[in-house]
């Protein structure tokens, strides 16, 4: 070319000349540290030699433009998409050398991606045949290489089928690049595309003789050779070119690790070799692998790939041996090896015996047990305790509480305290609770009731007790074991003398507000149904009984409202209820009020759940619309869980016009003839659910207000965004209990294909959002209510 042959002298500044000239030097620069780690360095080396064609053909494409006369004249003036196909490959090719910050105008967000865009815009072109000759072999080449190494793409499957397609559009015009790296990265996505047979095809015609000699083929394609064997259904190829290439001087010294994985995982895949031969495999890797060549980055991964891949093909046996024998080598793992032994040994169906070996081999090892992490000990506790095992887990407790990573949380030992409330194993679950206790840790609600449970069936009842000279954990043995066998004297006895000794034990608050609730919530239920008290009756049978149980746990509030620690709210909101179920309004108030100003726990949605389900059972609904006015001024969130209650409590109390009022209310459209200023001062409108229409159909249904129950049924199509048939064999099942199957027939006939019918438009999820997050529409939903309640029969 001309244009490269003229005087230097002469030349005019080429556009970004002095970028190229930062970037070579760059690229050359001997004490560049790169972002590369060793494992990197066959991919980075692959892109210097790429790129160094590509500046070369970039630099005359650029020297031919600055001339007017000779760049009309020249044959190989490029056309403007061609231009920006080569800037882009480039500038991403530079980008993935991690030497984008040395140049000022490189975009760090140009990929793989951004490269692709612009190739799929010329062959999308009118004129593509003419512009993808134009495009030269080095871009192509450096193309190829990004889709190949590009870092989590969207569709990963999608890439090799690019690859392929520049590939074969080059060889289509009949110029085929001649890079072997180019071919080793087309040969893998033809594997990793299915393409088996055309894998053999095409070495096959790349092994063609030039001249007298046979090209030898690089170690790269030889790798995608042995694979296309192995998934081609011929794994006795496949190890027969393995050791060939083991035994062949050529192949000596190059032969690399993923040689080797692609053996093992393709023999695991076929299962062509025993496991004794797997072994002898793992071994020769590994001491290829410790060689200096490689750092730890690639000794890692090799270790990661082997343990997914026998976790993948089932072959637990060589997952362990993989294991131990890369540690017993000082290969370090990460999270990432963790998670697959956890995924293969910790399953449902895994013996625990090879939980128990996996769990040794991982402490035994500094390398692994500086890796572990409270999610995997709880993975590991809930393993054992799933296998029934409570002694491993418990071992595995102890560990955790002596580990660096350990911050004093229990939420992982849910599951062991959960197994021996289970089991009725008391002491175990005490000696447990007393253990993580002396670490400081605050105990949650679960912890506590499942040692409660624990303690109330797996206590030991003796003939002869003494309270007095009993220790606090006998104390509390037998004081759940009495509440929940019936003897409400002695556990109070037990619990009176509890309150009597100076402690700050979590535990002893957590016994008496759980059973002495329990005691109480038994008393109310039985006094609301008529139960006839007899002296042999079990649970607390007088009123004088009440009061002593109510005073006992008065004692115990206020002496935890005394001391500075911390306890879970549902202690105080088990207080709450059981004083609001004996009735007792003046200690409900005063807790509730000692909550929020010395505990400083605001009330929750919880709070008024259980606030309002006590007050339901006990008082009635008149007290509870007097509670909600003293707490409405704390503007407490609320929850359609509380409105719920609400009207399960109104159908209870044989009021199914409020009921009907307060749903009238939550939808947020009242009807003129219903007065809502009784309800707007405390509930929160809030969207009905599945369990709002159920329980107005059901209570409507049993109170004999069968067309008010249709209408609600017909509600449901524009309040909820989706009307589950479970709603529809509600109200059918309701009808028929009531002994109306003549009407049950007809509402299954008529709403049985419009629910089946909404079912299918609730399929479409974002309509099912959009109907969710929209606010409800200028119109009365309760369709006749207005006409069923009058101003009369309401003030009735």
């Amino acid at each position: 070319m001309q244009a490269l042959q003229r005087a230097p002298w002469r030349r005019a500044e080429p556009v970004e000349s002095k970028e190229l000239g930062r970037r070579r030097a760059v690229a050359s620069a001997s004490s560049k540290v790169s972002r590369y780690t060793q494992q990197h360095r066959g991919r980075q080396r692959i892109h210097r030699e790429l790129l160094s064609k590509l500046d070369f053909e970039f630099q005359s494409e650029a020297d031919m433009l600055v001339d007017p006369e000779e760049a009309d004249s020249t044959e190989l003036r490029r056309h403007i998409l061609v231009r920006e196909l080569m800037s882009t490959v480039r500038q991403v090719g530079y980008a993935e050398l991690g030497e984008s910050d040395d140049v000022g105008d490189t975009e760090p967000s140009l990929s793989a991606a951004a490269a692709w865009d612009q190739y799929s815009k010329i062959v999308a072109h009118t004129d593509s045949a003419t512009l993808l000759s134009q495009i030269p072999a080095s871009t192509a080449s450096l193309l190829i290489c990004e889709l190949n190494f590009m870092r989590a793409p969207q569709n990963y499957h999608r890439r090799f089928q690019n690859i392929v397609q520049v590939w074969d559009s080059y060889e289509a015009q009949g110029r085929p690049l001649a890079s072997t790296a180019v071919f080793s990265m087309y040969l893998r996505a033809l594997n990793m595309l299915g393409r088996h047979q055309m894998v053999l095809s095409k070495v096959a015609r790349w092994c063609a003789p030039q001249g007298d000699k046979p090209r030898v083929l690089p170690i790269s394609v030889m790798r995608q050779l042995i694979l296309a064997y192995f998934c081609g259904n011929q794994p006795a190829k496949a190890m027969d070119l393995f050791y060939y290439i083991k035994a062949a001087p050529e192949y000596h010294q190059r032969i690399t690790p993923h040689i080797y994985a692609t053996v093992l995982r393709g023999a695991l895949q076929t299962k062509h070799l025993p496991n004794q031969e797997l072994y002898i495999l793992v071994e020769d890797l590994l001491q290829l692998l410790t060689q200096p060549a490689y750092d730890t980055g690639p000794r890692t991964g090799m270790l990661n790939e082997l343990l997914q891949a026998a976790c993948k093909f089932d072959n637990i046996a060589l997952q362990s041996y993989v294991f131990e024998r890369f540690l017993a080598f000082g290969v370090p793992v990460n999270n990432t090896t963790l998670g697959i032994m956890l995924r293969s040994s910790c399953g449902s169906n895994s013996d625990v015996r090879d939980i128990h070996s996996l769990y040794k081999t991982i402490m035994a090892s500094e390398l692994t047990r500086v890796r572990m992490s409270e999610h995997v000990f709880a993975t590991f506790i809930t393993a054992f305790v799933r296998a029934e095992r409570a002694d491993y887990a418990l071992a595995v407790v102890r560990d955790l509480l002596v580990h660096p990573c350990w911050n004093r949380a229990v939420w992982h030992l849910h599951e062991l305290f959960a197994y021996y409330a289970d089991t009725a194993m008391a002491a175990q679950a005490l000696d447990l609770f007393r253990l993580v206790d002396e670490d400081g840790v605050q105990p949650t609600w679960r912890v506590c009731t499942c040692v409660v449970s624990a303690l109330s069936r797996g206590g030991q009842l003796p003939e002869h007790f003494d309270p007095q000279s009993a220790d606090i954990d006998t104390l509390l043995t037998m004081g759940a074991a009495y509440g929940s066998q019936g003897h409400a004297d002695r556990a109070l006895d037990v619990f009176a003398e509890l309150n009597s000794r100076t402690t700050a034990d979590p535990l002893v608050f957590a016994v008496i507000t759980i059973k002495i609730h329990q005691m109480i919530s038994t008393y109310a239920e039985r006094t609301g149904m008529g139960f006839r008290f007899e002296p042999t009756s079990s649970g607390l049978r007088t009123e004088h009984e009440l009061l002593v149980a109510t005073s006992c746990l008065s004692s115990t509030m206020d002496k935890l409202f005394a001391l500075d620690m911390r306890m879970p709210q549902d202690v105080f909101h088990h207080a709450i209820s059981a004083f609001i179920l004996a009735r007792d309004n003046d200690r409900s108030q005063h807790t509730y009020d000692r909550m929020v100003q010395i505990k400083q726990l605001g009330p929750t949605s919880h709070t008024f759940n259980v606030l309002l389900r006590a007050a339901m059972r006990s008082w009635g609904v008149d007290a509870a619309f007097d509670m909600f006015e003293q707490l409405r001024a704390d503007s407490a969130p609320m929850h359609s869980i509380t409105a719920n209650i609400l009207i399960h409590g109104l159908f209870e109390a044989q009021q199914p016009e409020r009921a009907i009022d307060v749903y009238a209310y939550l939808v947020g459209r009242p009807t003129p003839v219903v007065d809502h200023a009784g309800f707007s001062e405390f509930l929160t409108p809030v969207p009905c659910d599945i369990y709002t229409f159920a329980l107005l159909i059901r209570g409507l249904v049993q109170t004999s207000l069968v067309k008010e129950a249709a209408v609600v049924f017909e509600d449901a199509f524009s309040v909820l965004s989706q009307v589950p048939r479970q709603l529809l064999e509600t109200f059918i099942s309701a009808l028929q209990e009531a002994g109306l199957f003549d009407v049950a027939s007809a509402c299954l006939k008529r709403y049985s294909k419009r629910v089946e019918c909404a079912q299918n438009e609730a399929e479409d999820l974002k309509y099912m959002l959009a109907q969710a997050n929209n606010a409800a529409p200028n119109c009365l939903p309760l369709s006749y209510f207005g006409y069923l309640l009058d101003k009369t029969s309401h003030d009735e």
